[in-house]
């Protein structure tokens, strides 16, 4: 399970008509953002893509870490140098988790009904519900560094107590996913949306609403150093900020860690 990309796929990838620069793969590394960032300062083109088979000191948002046994996952890093203004920037990590919604439908839409595939805003992709992937989006002076961690096969293996009731792409699929033929589609996918992006930001959040299970939700959204902010998720700002109506009005998120409750949870 734990098989590099195949050199076909890797040539066909970066010698296609996409705009991706290259494709490096490491069995192992600490995190494929910091492989990634290390290779933006060698000046490496966009996009530049680092994969890996297993991360060790893997990271998700707030501070959390991300793992995962071999060959159970996608872990790839992508380094992006968007040519769009300070707060159309903020928009980055949603386009990043539509192109990645809508690869992942397409793999599971195979012989089956449409596949209840939503993102959870920010970052995080849900399948049946349950969390599948995430994206950790980071800037630097050199370049943005763009990292998904998504689950594609945990059948059959015990999972970290860390991951709650996450589930991969193959156990609710009911058949094996291949992992390279996933990352194609993802370059494929990201090449035609990432020009609209740059384009037309604002434009470009149109496919993130639609999948967005956070809009009509009640939500605690938990901030570091200020209590948490509860209420109802109404919508996405063109700035990609999360619309929550409370008790003083209606308030727009920049960050935090966002909780879907029930009226009776408060």
């Amino acid at each position: 399970m734990s098989q590099p990309p195949p050199e076909a796929l890797v040539r066909s990838l970066v010698d296609g008509p996409s705009r991706l620069s290259g494709l490096e793969f490491h069995p192992r590394v600490g995190s494929t953002n910091a492989v990634a960032l290390e290779a933006a300062r060698r000046g490496v083109a966009e996009i530049h893509a680092v994969a890996a088979d297993v991360q060790t000191a893997g990271r998700g948002r707030m501070g959390r870490a991300w793992q995962a046994p071999a060959g159970t996952s996608l872990l790839v890093s992508l380094v992006l140098r968007p040519r769009v203004d300070g707060p159309a920037l903020a928009t980055l990590p949603l386009l990043i988790g539509s192109v990645l919604a809508e690869v992942v439908a397409a793999h599971l839409r195979e012989g089956r009904d449409e596949p209840d595939v939503a993102l959870k805003w920010p970052n995080d992709l849900l399948v049946g519900g349950r969390k599948a992937a995430g994206i950790l989006v980071e800037r630097h002076p050199e370049a943005v560094i763009a990292g998904i961690g998504c689950n594609v096969d945990w059948r059959g293996l015990e999972r970290p107590a860390d991951l709650g009731q996450a589930t991969s792409l193959a156990e609710e699929a009911g058949r094996t996913i291949d992992r390279w033929k996933l990352l194609a589609g993802l370059v494929g996918v990201l090449d035609r949306r990432y020009g609209e992006w740059q384009g037309d930001p604002a434009a470009a959040l149109a496919g993130y609403r639609s999948r967005c299970a956070t809009i009509g939700e009640g939500v605690r959204v938990e901030r570091p150093g200020v209590a948490p902010l509860v209420g109802r998720a109404t919508g996405i700002a063109d700035d990609g900020r999360l619309l929550v109506a409370t008790a003083a009005g209606e308030l727009a998120v920049d960050a935090g860690d966002v909780v879907h409750v029930r009226p009776e949870d408060g």
